[in-house]
């Protein structure tokens, strides 16, 4: 501390031991000297951008080149992923999606560059980035699961764009396929959103994926019928249906199985249509099979309850 002293009281009675601050010139004498001097103020402006422009000059210009040859890569990647996906007839939603990720990760990279050009420690940058990534990865795990999803149904392709689907509980006509969520349309015109993660994850029923399909109806005859005139008036129906040429198939043929014989005797009824005339020929064969067993008296005997009263209570008093 007394050392210290000392050297402050020398500074202050010797001029060429003052302090920097002490020793430059204030700012109005800056001032005063630029307005009686402007020609030599204006030279060392332009000395200073001139040392400024050659030891700086290289790297900005460097770092400008990296970035406009970044975005003119990041534009051809996108341009080119997208005719790979348009040649290889893939969807195109995908396509975009994995066009935008690539360009902008060409983009980023060519930034973490420029700023190594300046001599900025770019592994810092990594570092956050990657704090960063996980700390959204977590925030958003749920959004992620749906994307991925989203893009694993985009590549497999279990069911398209108008496909008749049962999904997540959920039942109706596939509308768009998004990255997060995939839209359906019901048949009395509501539109139902469903995350793609609850999709992807459970049980999906495509109901149009094939070009034809079977109509089954399950028939509960009497006891009191018998089995082989009952079989032959039901076959009898579903080949009315098939005559009436609204889309049912006559290859494989219709058939008519005994699928249970206890409470009831019941009988499964098939019959092959187009896909897109299934509802048609299901309407025509419940109302046929439902002529053929009141003309023919084979519906079971209604269901019914025999009450015995052992004793009544005695009223009160």
């Amino acid at each position: 501390m007394l050392t210290l002293l000392a050297q402050a009281a020398a500074a202050a009675t010797d001029p060429a031991k003052k302090t920097l601050a002490e020793s430059a010139p204030p700012a109005d004498a800056i001032i005063r000297d630029v307005a009686k001097d402007p020609l030599s103020a204006f030279e060392r402006l332009v000395n200073g951008a001139s040392d400024w422009a050659m030891t700086q000059g290289p790297r900005v210009l460097l770092a400008l080149l990296l970035l406009a040859v970044g975005w003119i890569a990041a534009g051809w990647a996108r341009r080119l992923m997208l005719r790979a996906f348009a040649r290889a007839r893939l969807d195109l939603t995908l396509g975009k999606f994995l066009g935008n990720l690539v360009k902008w990760a060409i983009i980023a990279f060519a930034l973490v560059a420029c700023l190594g050009t300046f001599g900025v420690n770019t592994t810092s940058f990594a570092a956050l980035i990657a704090t960063a990534g996980l700390a959204v990865g977590l925030a958003l795990q749920g959004n992620l699961s749906n994307l991925a999803s989203g893009v694993l149904l985009l590549i497999f392709r279990p069911f398209k764009i108008g496909d008749a689907v049962i999904v997540a509980g959920q039942t109706g006509v596939v509308d768009g396929i998004d990255l997060f969520t995939t839209n359906l349309d019901t048949p009395d015109n509501r539109r139902i959103i469903v995350p793609n993660g609850a999709i992807f994850s459970g049980v999906i029923e495509n109901q149009t994926r094939h070009p034809t399909r079977q109509v089954l109806v399950s028939v509960h005859v009497g006891g009191a019928a018998r089995i082989d005139d009952a079989q032959r008036a039901l076959l009898d129906a579903a080949r009315r249906v098939l005559a009436m040429h609204i889309g049912a198939n006559a290859e494989p043929a219709p058939s008519v199985a005994l699928a249970e014989i206890a409470p009831t005797t019941t009988f499964a009824v098939g019959l092959w249509c187009s896909t897109p005339a299934f509802p048609a020929v299901r309407q025509a064969l419940l109302r046929e099979i439902k002529a053929t067993v009141e003309a023919n008296d084979l519906a079971p005997p209604a269901p019914a309850m025999n009450i015995h009263v052992r004793s009544m209570p005695e009223p009160a008093r």
